[in-house]
């Protein structure tokens, strides 16, 4: 399998793919802030380390042929895709990754790093990282500092219902406190952090401001 072809390597298509996110997410902004454009209204989470593994990857086919995506694009934010992956190595920490791509040819591409820097390949080197298709019926942005990940929505696609999806919560669940509590001091969550975070990704609250 040669690895490489799944990364972004031309200026002009991560430019094209990056008009698709920016669609889909506020690029300037973080957890607990509302990260998801409008037009999404159905939010789940999970644990970040769930983004890593083989069972997500079957997920996320599962999903793409429900929206009809040939593929999914995975792009890593943080470390900057163009101001440092791009200038360092000559390609983006993005991929391309056609449906019909296997489990474990998914994890083998994530523990792929650029030649004598093992450490920045994607599993290891990758803090905010987005997954959208092109049919922008869906998008999840995953967040290692405090091991969250969420997925969203639009109205043609009601993730609530998708055995697929049986391991993602609702953020009112207490476990998701409990996956964000290491990132805090004394692993104690602050009331502010708790009560944005609900505020902005509850499935109860169809009347919160966007982008807050």
């Amino acid at each position: 399998m040669d690895w490489k072809s799944f990364f972004i390597k031309d200026v002009k298509e991560y430019i094209k793919l990056k008009k698709i996110l920016e669609e889909l997410f506020h690029l300037n902004k973080e957890i607990p802030e509302q990260v998801f454009q409008r037009g999404f209204n159905n939010y789940l989470f999970e644990q970040f380390d769930y983004i890593m593994s083989e069972e997500f990857w079957t997920t996320i086919r599962d999903l793409a042929e429900k929206s009809n995506d040939d593929f999914v694009v995975l792009a890593v934010l943080n470390p900057h895709p163009m101001e440092y992956y791009y200038k360092e190595f000559g390609y983006f920490n993005w991929l391309k990754l056609p449906i019909d791509t296997s489990s474990d040819e998914f994890l083998n591409i994530l523990n792929e790093g650029p030649p004598n820097y093992e450490a920045d390949a994607i599993i290891i080197n990758s803090f905010i990282i987005a997954l959208f298709s092109p049919s922008k019926k869906w998008g999840i942005w995953a967040d290692r500092n405090y091991e969250i990940a969420i997925i969203a929505s639009d109205k043609d696609i009601n993730i609530n219902s998708l055995p697929i999806l049986d391991s993602w919560v609702p953020v009112e669940d207490n476990v998701v406190m409990d996956w964000t509590m290491f990132s805090f001091r004394h692993y104690k969550v602050p009331k502010s952090f708790s009560k944005k975070l609900r505020m902005n990704y509850s499935n109860l609250n169809k009347n919160r401001k966007e982008g807050n």
